[in-house]
């Protein structure tokens, strides 16, 4: 609140005298100057912006000088060794203050002579003040700090013919009761910007949470090829999961990733990552290595252990190919001793993208994954708990294409998008025949860069096992899934 108010006033003071200069003379209604402007030391002096010599000297400067504008300019000095305004408002507003030359002798009016600047445009210079001053609040003081806010929200309805729905995602619930329901996915609100030019920052909430946080980071790139990101963030493991939800061309995950990625999807710890590509050739590699807790979002760690996950990618001279791998090994239980605990999570996973560039707004994905986790509190529906290892595999080969390069009548089918998956998950291969596995048949419209309608019939095929022995108690039978979902993301 000081700051904003130090700057209102001050912009009252240089915009009155600015318009004092182009008018020749006070403006009406406002006072002079020099009264403004010992209003505003008062002001400042109050709100302990000045001190009492600081004060007395600006008061003696003003009085002893004859030019309105030579007060604001001491008051500029001040203020800029204060720390109140920066170096480049400072420069700015110092131009804007100073004095202007006294004009030459105004010719005598003819047919062929220019017309006199009216009032209007005489004031221009001062609303162009006006304007940066509003824009310096927009962008928190000019160009060091920029910040970027944007949302995203999906609401839609589904139908089970099942009668229980796929939980986690779509709706975050599961219900036995209701085969159809409308439903709100996500609401989430992200804060990102910039510091300087190697210091940034990144918050996000999302209100069908709880708690509101997802992400909480920060990052500095003052390392050549490495960023160092410290906070809350997703894990860098699989592609399908590093993939804003917004951004993927199916309403939901693939099954593997719901099972084994998720319930590591963001974590609290540190990361490097960086990557490096050719110029002219299609050749890069990247990498992200993190140590976290390991205990998921918004927790602390439960253990003296902390896990570690890395990934690595290359473009191999293929235009438009992507090979990625992952690997994760971490602590899940403060209960058993040390020894036993040590490693008792651990996952690995490979993966690909393919957009060839023969034939435009294809794109193809597909990706492998294996884990190995202990479980403290293992439930089946036949039995009381247990503590138990569970290996656990499953992979997904997904296409989609975005229709373009037609014209006429028919140009409207350049916003369709239809998309194909097929997914395949055994929860736990040592346990009984507990496999799933989907068909995903798709179809997406873009009615703009912003706004998307989606719409996905799933063939979800379960074996008998899961019905009386899961990890993950969703999709316990056969069943048919149509969801519709509109999304709006900016």
């Amino acid at each position: 609140m000081k700051f904003t108010a130090v700057l209102m006033s001050l912009f009252i003071t240089v915009f009155l005298s600015a318009g004092i200069a182009l008018a020749g003379g006070p403006v009406s209604g406002t006072g002079s100057p020099a009264s403004a402007y010992n209003d505003l030391l008062d002001v400042l002096k109050a709100k302990g912006v000045l001190d009492q010599q600081a004060y007395d000297n600006l008061k003696k400067n003003e009085a002893a000088s004859p030019a309105p504008a030579a007060g604001t300019l001491g008051l500029l000095d001040v203020l800029k060794k204060k720390g109140v305004i920066s170096e480049k408002d400072y420069e700015r507003i110092s131009r804007e203050a100073a004095p202007s030359p006294t004009p030459a002798p105004a010719p005598v009016a003819s047919k062929t002579a220019p017309v006199a600047a009216t009032a209007s445009e005489a004031g221009r210079p001062a609303n162009g003040a006006l304007t940066d001053f509003e824009d310096g609040f927009a962008r928190l003081t000019g160009d060091r700090v920029k910040l970027k806010i944007g949302a995203l929200l999906q609401a839609g309805w589904l139908y089970d013919d099942s009668g229980i729905s796929v939980g986690s995602p779509p709706t975050g619930q599961i219900s036995d009761t209701a085969d159809n329901t409308f439903f709100v996915r996500r609401a989430k609100l992200f804060f990102g910007g910039k510091i300087f030019k190697k210091i940034g920052f990144m918050i996000s909430m999302d209100g069908t949470t709880n708690p509101l946080l997802s992400d909480a980071y920060a990052y500095l790139d003052y390392i050549p090829y490495t960023r160092v990101t410290l906070g809350q963030f997703k894990t860098p493991f699989s592609v399908d999961q590093l993939m804003s939800i917004g951004a993927i061309p199916t309403i939901n995950r693939s099954l593997v990733t719901n099972m084994i990625v998720n319930p590591q999807l963001r974590d609290v710890g540190v990361m490097l990552s960086g990557a490096y590509r050719t110029k002219g050739r299609p050749f890069g590699v990247g990498y992200a290595t993190e140590l976290v807790n390991g205990n998921g979002k918004n927790n602390v760690d439960d253990n003296n252990q902390k896990d570690w996950a890395g990934r690595v990618w290359i473009n191999p001279f293929v235009e438009g190919l992507t090979l990625g791998g992952s690997w994760y090994a971490g602590a899940t239980s403060n209960t058993k001793p040390v020894v036993d605990r040590h490693r008792d999570h651990e996952k690995w996973g490979a993966d690909f993208e393919y957009a060839p560039s023969m034939v435009k707004g294809l794109r193809t994905m597909g990706e492998f994954e294996w884990e190995r986790r202990y479980y403290d509190t293992y439930v089946s529906n036949t039995a009381t708990p247990f503590e138990k290892y569970a290996h656990t595999f499953g992979y997904y080969l997904e296409a989609w294409y975005r229709v373009n390069g037609i014209s006429g009548p028919a140009s409207f089918l350049n916003n369709f998008e239809p998309v194909v998956r097929y997914d395949f998950l055994d929860e736990n291969t040592s346990g009984v025949a507990n496999d799933r596995d989907r068909w995903t048949f798709g179809a997406n419209y873009y009615l703009n860069s912003y706004v998307r309608v989606m719409a996905d019939w799933e063939i979800i095929h379960a074996e008998s096992g899961l019905a009386k022995d899961s990890l993950e108690k969703i999709d316990l039978k056969s069943h048919n899934l149509f969801t519709t979902l509109l999304q709006i993301k900016f």
